[in-house]
Order: structure tokens, then sequence, then C-alpha cells
């Protein structure tokens, strides 16, 4: 379905009121904004929305593979590298996961 929408000023930024029936069945007050050339896309947020469904996700991680590769010498066992920090990040998260 498509509505036509009138920008308005809010603050100092634009604005448009979404339709009801959209925001009423967000699980979330939350958006995701996509723009896709001359449009904009919005999704409702949800648990499936993370880092690595990113495409450019995929692509970080065969860079990092690929340079593993070239440069085994540079990698580095994970006790030599591990401190709090990544006790305090992976606090209940099960090793299976």
């Amino acid at each position: 379905m498509t509505t036509a929408k009138k920008l308005f000023r809010h603050g100092g930024s634009y604005a448009i009121d979404l339709p009801m029936s959209f925001v009423r069945h967000s699980p979330a007050k939350e958006v995701l904004v996509e723009e896709e050339g001359d449009k904009i896309v919005l999704h409702h947020v949800s648990d499936l929305d993370t880092i690595e469904s990113e495409p450019e996700f995929a692509l970080f991680v065969r860079a990092l593979m690929a340079d593993a590769l070239k440069h085994p010498g540079r990698m580095k066992q994970a006790k030599e590298v591990w401190d709090k920090e990544w006790d305090r990040l992976l606090k209940g998260v099960n090793a299976d996961e």
C-alpha cells in the first residue's frame, strides 16, 4: 500500500506520521531504516536483526579469514589475548552459542 505523507518540521529535523497499523503491530518502539537508492524502507526490529545479518559482516569475516591464511604467524592463542573485558562481555553466553 502506498500513501502520500507530508514532511513537517519537528525540532531541527523533518518527520512524517507513520500509519497506526504499522506502529500498532511493532514489537518494539524502534524501527530499522534502510536507504535503498531514492527510497527509505522501515522494518520492525526483531531479535534476528544482528550485526551478523548485515551483508557487510560476511565480507568482513572473509577478509579476516583471508588475512589469517596469508599470515598465520600473526595468529595468537586465545589465552594470550583474553582479559577480564572478554569475561564481562561473554558472561551468560554458553559455549554452544
